[in-house]
Parts: C-alpha cells; structure tokens; sequence
C-alpha cells in the first residue's frame, strides 16, 4: 500500500482538491518533487499556471525544477488531468489536513501515544525536552507534566497555533513552541537533556542527527519514536542508517500498542 493509499484511509472525509495546494508552505513546495511524482505534478502545474506561479512566488527554489518539469511535460486529456490531480493531493494530504483541520490530524494519528515508551529508556522528570517536529504536539503534551520545560519545535504555522491554542486551554505553561525544522533547530548547543522525535526523522537525516547531537547536553538521550513496524525491519533503510549512527533500537508494547524506538547517550 502507498502513502497516498494509507493517507486515504486515514482520512477518508477529507475530499482535498487542487486549489488546497495554495495552502501549502515554502518549506513543503520545496519538497514536492520529492513527495509527488513528476509526470503527475508536471500536468497539473501544466493545467493550472495561476497555480504554478503561486508556487514558484512563494517558495523561489521550486523555479528551476518546476520548470525542468513543464519543459518535458506533453499536453494530455481533460480526464487525464483530474487524475494528476487527484493522485497529486492525495500525496500530500497531510500537508492538507495541517492546514485545513489540524484537530483532524491530531484525532487520526498513526499512533495512540503513551510516554511509557520513553520512561522506559530515560528519565522526564525535571528535565529540559526538545519535541521536534512536533506535529499537533502529543508527545510534548505528555512529557510536559514531569519534564521542567518542553519545547516543542515545529515547521507549520497551523499546527504550532494549535499547540499554543491547546496549551492555553490546558494551562500548560512549562510547554514552549517555536518554529524550527530537525535540522535547523532554534535552541542552544548542549541546551537540552531529553530530544525526542516521534515519526519525524529520516527526511535528512545526516543533517538531522547532526543538529538534534547539538543540542542535547553530553549525557543526555536523543530518541526516535515509530508507530509503522516496518521501520523497525532490520534492513529497512532509516532503522540501518539510525544503527550506524550509534542508535539503539527498542520496541514497547502494550496491549494492542506497539512503539518502536531508536535511543542513544549521547557522548558515549
């Protein structure tokens, strides 16, 4: 099954249309040609310029591969475009489900959390923690009771308001959002005791480790956290590279609930 096919189920009222591509940000334009196949993505932009050069304004380094695209993108038929349509939202439909419905995203998530799978391996409590991407925040909000402050560092404008909106609504106020990627992460080197990503990392990730090692503080755990088992393969491609990068896998269960993990000290 495809993304776009796991992306359907999990979100089967969503219906995205095209014009939903005018909701994304630069960062996610910039990671189209990545996310999209380009026969599909060459005849949409094809079809809609007003579209393409929304895109190209917003997020000036898509130019040039964006129009690498439309040069070798032959015309097609009427029907043929509402399914490059189709085939393109739905690769990316939770961008979409970011910005539309955030609380969406947060209520169909691909994992029911539980902070057991991190206390397992280290200690929250009083600790300074890095959530990074955090999505709507459910890591950061179960860390947030023990830990001394929770920072939780997130691309998407929407879904950080969400964040502060729930963090005002729960009197959370040990709980800090801030804009940041993985590996452009806006806090101090050695800042934090306690970095955890859940189903964030791997985009990358040589960059990624990179930053996330920077700022966690000598002795301290930088820890990856998956709901899909197939990350937790032996020769899956992310769990190979998190190994040679000197992390440790681990899986929790309990019950039904399966978590599988990646940790390491770091500076050991």
């Amino acid at each position: 099954m495809g993304y776009a096919d796991l992306l359907r189920a999990r979100f089967p009222d969503l219906n995205p249309v095209v014009d939903d591509l005018f909701l994304l940000e630069a960062h996610q334009i910039g990671e189209l040609t990545r996310r999209v196949p380009a026969s599909d993505l060459g005849v949409v932009l094809r079809a809609h310029p007003l579209l393409h050069r929304f895109l190209v304004t917003r997020c000036p380094e898509a130019r040039e591969p964006f129009d690498q695209m439309l040069a070798h993108q032959p015309d097609v038929a009427v029907d043929d475009v509402a399914a490059c349509e189709q085939a393109v939202v739905w690769e990316v439909a939770d961008w979409i489900v970011y910005q539309r419905a955030p609380q969406d995203y947060d209520t169909h998530a691909g994992v029911d959390w539980t902070i057991a799978a991190v206390t397992q391996v280290t200690t929250l409590t009083d600790k300074v923690v890095i959530d990074a991407g955090a999505g709507t925040g459910r890591v950061a909000f179960d860390a947030a009771p023990m830990a001394r402050h929770v920072f939780a560092v997130e691309p998407v404008a929407t879904l950080r308001q969400f964040m502060r909106d729930r963090a005002a609504r729960r009197h959370v106020h040990n709980l800090f959002v801030l804009d940041g990627f993985l590996h452009a992460i806006p806090l101090p080197t050695s800042s934090t005791d306690v970095l955890l990503t859940c189903q964030a990392v791997g985009w990358n990730l040589p960059d990624e480790i990179a930053e996330i090692e920077r700022v966690v503080t000598p002795g301290g755990v930088a820890m990856h956290l998956f709901g899909t088992p197939d990350v937790a393969q032996p020769h899956h491609p992310l769990s190979q590279a998190l190994q040679q990068h000197g992390y440790h896998p681990r899986t929790y269960r309990d019950g039904a609930l399966t978590v599988h993990s990646y940790h390491k000290t770091i500076g050991t």
